[in-house]
């Protein structure tokens, strides 16, 4: 994107044309975007809300990519042929996709994607390629009902295919989403198409549909359905189900989070701060770390506040608008694709937004901006302006900050995650060697060196219990030491570091050493305040206290944990009786 901008950016600044619009949608890509802006610099943690993190990537720095991502494809592709070509191609690549992750069902398709229950494909996450082949189910639909000869057939089987593997994923969130948008893409259909012969059939179509899947729930304890491990779980909806219940648990103190900052909220990519603080004990038992509410209301009033909550929603309020202006011209796009936003939204509620889904949110979002005033396929040359001087400066000014961001900001953080996965990839490796790969990851100096040493460091002591000789290393000690002291002085407000430099001083520790004990110690208590229903401070002061050989202290925190919760109390206690045999 960075590159496609320098070539818009001379287009734009010489013809006109290829300049945004004054409409409601682009305004409210540009207010989204001003929010996310607005509430990092009202945040906690500024860096995290630009940068994001190396899973999510989902920071400011990313958002402008997908803005300038909607403005490229509304400036270059104007018609509706245009729009329809990449439609096209954004079905293929996902029936590809889907393709790959139904194999993933049947057979072992290597380390990238191993045979499983739920396929996730080249995406990592069965929720997250739910998401992406919503959008592309919709497009399959639309292209199928435009089409008057038999390449229809062509997208009806691409339909099921993508259907097929969304229904592998076993996403309950997706798959209540589809079924509610296909359902309303039905009815609209039975009331409003000007056919009455599609009217009718859809009626039918509709009415078998809901008793189809009214008999799937019904009967969801029958032996046919017991018998599909997906079909089991698809139909496994119920509040007394864990995942329901983490969820309600997770969303009730989101709103407590919420009202603390309830305009700007905490900052884009800082939810795992407010979770932390308003952390509820009876989620310690599932070792989580939340950085979502998987619950788009309250991820985005929690990072965002109402403000981002509201200007999020309007997306798709002006992207309706856009559609029914263009109802006249083409009702198939305010009828498929109002149903398709309907069935993003209702998975939303049950999971979050990420890199692949908005993707797929800002392509439709920039092949619905053009609807309303299509250009005609035969459209006359584009005008061109004199290119000033001043313009050609800004121009190179751009150019010159796309070769820069191209090498520090892409080539060096990817090289330095590559670094990062030799070590993490690797069962064991020589601590020599982990050693010298982390260091070439930080001496790169990117943003991306904070997850970098916290995940590294999580890494090497887990793989410590096993191998107790790695703890005799002292140069990664020093070296992972020194760069968590520059991240938690960069990010005080993120608990996970503190704790990753809290065991990786008491996993090294070799010698009585009072002023270290004293210096985890505050850290625990700085932990404590940051997540104070979180096991971890308790945990690594109750070790502090065993090495200092202060029992009435231990037990002074495994009291004060049993006053929290008891599930709590009782884990401390037994990791203070596990150090004591």
């Amino acid at each position: 994107m960075e590159i496609a901008a320098v070539f818009w950016f001379y287009l734009a600044l010489k013809y006109p044309e290829f300049r945004p619009k004054k409409t409601a949608l682009n305004w409210a890509v540009l207010v989204f975007l001003a929010v996310w802006i607005l509430s990092a610099l009202t945040g906690v943690d500024f860096n995290l809300s630009f940068w994001g993190n190396l899973e999510r990537m989902f920071g400011i720095w990313g958002l402008i990519h997908f803005v300038l991502f909607f403005f490229i494809l509304q400036a270059i592709f104007k018609t509706r042929g245009d729009r329809e070509f990449l439609l096209k191609i954004s079905l293929g690549a996902s029936s590809f996709i889907s393709l790959l992750a139904i194999g993933q069902k049947f057979m072992d398709l290597g380390d990238l994607m191993p045979m499983t229950g739920r396929v996730f494909g080249t995406l990592g996450n069965p929720a997250f390629l739910a998401t992406y082949l919503i959008f592309n189910i919709f497009f399959a639909g639309y292209l199928a009902l435009s089409s008057r000869n038999r390449t229809s057939l062509i997208y009806y089987f691409l339909l099921v295919v993508n259907c097929f593997a969304l229904f592998l994923t076993g996403t309950r969130g997706a798959f209540l989403g589809l079924l509610a948008g296909i359902a309303v893409l039905l009815a609209s259909f039975g009331f409003f198409h000007p056919q009455k012969n599609v009217r009718r059939y859809s009626v039918v179509v509709l009415i078998l549909f809901l008793i189809l899947f009214g008999s799937i729930f019904a009967f969801r304890n029958s032996a046919l359905v017991q018998k599909s491990e997906i079909l089991q779980r698809l139909t496994s909806i119920s509040l007394e189900d864990t995942t329901a219940q983490n969820r309600l648990i997770l969303w009730q103190k989101a709103w407590l989070a919420w009202q603390e900052k309830p305009i700007l909220g905490f900052g884009a990519e800082n939810y795992e701060v407010a979770a932390n603080k308003y952390f509820d004990p009876r989620l310690n038992p599932y070792e989580a770390w939340y950085d979502k509410a998987h619950n788009f209301i309250f991820d985005y009033g929690v990072t965002l506040g109402w403000l981002g909550l509201l200007s999020y929603l309007s997306l798709f309020f002006s992207a309706l608008s856009c559609l029914w202006k263009a109802r006249s011209r083409n009702s198939f796009l305010l009828m498929t694709f109002g149903s398709l936003f309907l069935a993003y939204l209702v998975q939303n509620f049950f999971v979050f937004d990420t890199f692949a889904a908005y993707l797929m949110l800002f392509f439709i979002l920039a092949m619905i901006s053009g609807a309303p005033e299509e250009e005609k396929e035969n459209s006359s040359p584009p005008r061109k302006i004199n290119f000033s001087p001043f313009k050609k400066s800004l121009w190179v000014i751009l150019a010159i900050f796309v070769v820069f961001s191209i090498y520090s900001l892409n080539f060096k953080p990817l090289l330095a995650g590559y670094r990062a996965n030799q070590i993490l990839s690797s069962p064991v490796l020589d601590a020599k060697q982990t050693t010298r790969l982390l260091k070439e990851a930080l001496d790169l100096k990117t943003f991306a060196s904070p997850e970098i040493i916290y995940q590294i460091t999580m890494d090497h002591l887990s793989k410590i219990e096993d191998n107790p000789q790695l703890a005799a290393d002292r140069d990664f000690f020093e070296l992972s030491s020194v760069e968590l002291l520059k991240t938690v002085q960069d990010h005080p407000q993120q608990a996970r570091y503190y704790v990753a430099l809290a065991w990786l001083n008491l996993y090294f520790y070799d010698q009585p050493d009072k002023n270290k004990l004293a210096l985890v110690a505050d850290w625990g208590r700085k932990i404590k305040i940051l997540a104070p229903a979180k096991k971890e401070a308790y945990l690594i002061l109750t070790a502090v206290h065993f090495l200092a050989n202060e029992k009435s202290q231990a037990e002074q925190v495994i009291e004060e944990a049993y006053g929290i919760d008891k599930d709590l109390g009782d884990r401390v206690k037994a990791y203070w009786e596990s150090l004591n045999r």
